[in-house]
């Protein structure tokens, strides 16, 4: 099983998230509320315990596309 990402492009850059395995679909649900105002933003712990806040303003303004980790890396 490769390892998936979700990639945001909005005016202000490229963001990238990594899924973790076997949290596709709970990321998938937590996109799905962020576009349809029902949760204010997707939080993402960092290993170093950072964590990165994607408020639902920036979803909604971008290009999501959710991408096999190695098409990321090669690019």
């Amino acid at each position: 099983m490769h390892s998936k990402i979700i990639k945001i492009k909005h005016v202000t850059g490229t963001y990238t998230i990594e899924i973790q395995d076997g949290r596709l679909n709970e990321m998938q649900s937590q996109l799905d509320k962020c576009l349809n105002d029902e949760q204010a933003a997707i939080v993402v712990k960092g290993e170093n315990g950072d964590q990165f806040v994607y408020p639902s303003d920036l979803i909604k303004n971008s290009f999501i596309a959710i991408v096999d980790g190695e098409e990321v890396r090669m690019s």
